[in-house]
């Protein structure tokens, strides 16, 4: 892999909570396989971010409508949050309600399977989706301790 090849996007899905009006997801779990038709997977410990965090983006090359510091779980799960603009808000009504991360590979392989393993990437930006490349976790909105759907909460 070389730093001459074009940024790459990877769609995973996000919350909204309600409480605290927070833009909340999971923007890729370290070690978990892309499902979405990409034989792709991102080794433990592999992704880095800037220091003042990632755009959030209205979608891929969009406008940026927030910034976010992702943080790193014990399982892999890297997870931002940010404030639920009305923009933000505007582009999960209009049915994007996943993530997908742009990012540059610096290093990785490709496995005898076939399978592109990314041991070092940097993150630079989360677009807004409506078609997620990495089914890892679900989208939906947090009011009061109860689950309900984006779509039935933002109409």
């Amino acid at each position: 892999m070389t730093d001459k090849q074009a940024p790459a996007t990877l769609r995973v899905a996000i919350e909204l909570r309600a409480e605290g009006e927070a833009l909340r997801g999971v923007i890729i779990q370290e070690g978990r396989a892309a499902r979405g038709g990409r034989a792709e997977v991102f080794a433990p410990m592999s992704i880095v971010w800037p220091a003042e965090g990632i755009a959030i983006l209205d979608r891929h090359r969009g406008p940026e409508l927030a910034r976010a510091l992702p943080t790193r779980s014990e399982t892999g799960e890297i997870r931002i949050e940010t404030e639920a603009t009305q923009a933000i808000r505007a582009a999960i009504s209009a049915g994007r309600r996943y993530l997908s991360i742009e990012f540059h590979p610096i290093a990785g392989t490709v496995t005898k399977g076939g399978v592109r393993e990314f041991t070092r990437a940097a993150v630079f930006a989360a677009a807004l989706v409506s078609n997620p490349e990495y089914h890892q976790a679900t989208a939906e909105v947090r009011e009061g301790g109860h689950k309900a759907a984006i779509w039935e909460l933002l109409k």
